[in-house]
């Protein structure tokens, strides 16, 4: 299952309309002044290490001033494609305008500020070691304008994902990522990135092969370096380098369970009993589950399934899964 939500202020008064977006948007950005004419409607998905937002809004802004960024401590991307209408940069941005089928880079890192005075973004948050296989660093992206010549096929895939987001399958997700990459390459270093994009595209598809594995076994026991070793032909060496800057090995899988936790529990149709996703996922027990559910994700499973099924706590809900796939995207 591909996680997912929507927000949208139909339906809303344009006073609660206003806070909600604000209360939404509060885990990473301020959002400016809006007009009497905002309205907003947003749908999400989480792609791995992609997430991917179909946004039409307008009279808004977003600002991520210096302190914001000290205080986030985001280290990824977003690459903005203007659908329709425009988006308007400002001098932290480094870029002054987007128009339809331009593509913005934008390095959270920096501060910037945006405005969209009425207009459809595909919005995607990008892994920085992504950006990184793509463009051979990440230095220097900030603010760089893709237009549709350079970033034709890229702008194509992404309104095609857009599109057919809900029929993919969830391991389809690294062959996903890795297209991304590609394409990314393709319009940001036409006549390729170099000898470091290269060797970093390697260690991407080795990683993402490892991850294949571990995905697939996460409901094995034996799941542990030598089992995804002898699934991969990976050294161990390469294996622990690779996951080292998720914590390595035994920690990356614990996530993965966790987060294939928090997806059932996203789903209001599976009533699944905690313990069982306990047995299911290789905790030792409940009490084990429901101790690291509560360190990765700030609230027990019971919680959290209880806050997903409160149609009042909707936008708790979403910041909560949104916090946790921005860590993901790290």
């Amino acid at each position: 299952m591909i996680e997912a939500f929507r927000f949208t202020t139909t339906g809303r008064d344009p006073e609660s309309a206003v806070q909600a977006y604000r209360e939404l948007y509060s885990i990473g950005a301020d959002v400016l002044d809006n007009t009497d004419a905002f309205s907003a409607d947003i749908t999400a998905h989480r792609l791995d290490r992609l997430i991917l937002f179909s946004r039409r809004l307008r009279g808004v802004g977003h600002a991520r001033p210096p302190q914001r960024v000290v205080d986030n401590k985001f280290s990824h991307f977003v690459a903005h494609m203007v659908v329709e209408g425009e988006l308007l940069g400002a001098e932290d941005s480094r870029f002054t305008r987007a128009g339809p089928g331009d593509i913005v880079l934008q390095d959270l890192r920096l501060p910037s500020q945006n405005r969209i005075p009425d207009g459809h973004i595909i919005t995607v948050s990008v892994a920085r070691d992504l950006v990184e296989a793509a463009a051979g660093t990440s230095n220097g992206l900030h603010g760089r304008l893709l237009p549709p010549e350079r970033s034709g096929l890229l702008g194509d895939h992404l309104l095609s994902i857009s599109r057919r987001v809900d029929d993919l399958a969830y391991d389809a997700l690294p062959t996903l990522n890795r297209t991304f990459v590609s394409l990314l390459g393709l319009a940001v270093a036409p006549t390729g990135a170099g000898p470091t994009a290269s060797r970093r595209l390697g260690e991407l598809e080795r990683r993402a092969a490892a991850q294949r594995v571990i995905e697939r076994a996460l409901t094995n026991p034996e799941l542990d370096a030598a089992y995804i070793i002898g699934e991969t032909g990976i050294s161990r060496a390469t294996l622990y380098r690779l996951l080292k800057p998720y914590g390595g090995v035994d920690h990356f899988i614990n996530d993965r369970r966790l987060t294939a936790v928090r997806v059932t529990l996203t789903n209001r149709s599976d009533i699944t009993p905690i313990a069982e996703l306990a047995r299911r996922y290789c905790f030792r027990d409940e009490a084990d589950l429901r101790s690291r559910f509560r360190d990765r994700f700030g609230m027990t499973p019971t919680a959290f399934r209880q806050m997903i099924d409160d149609p009042a706590r909707e936008i708790e809900a979403i910041k909560r899964r949104w916090a946790s796939w921005m860590i993901e995207v790290r």
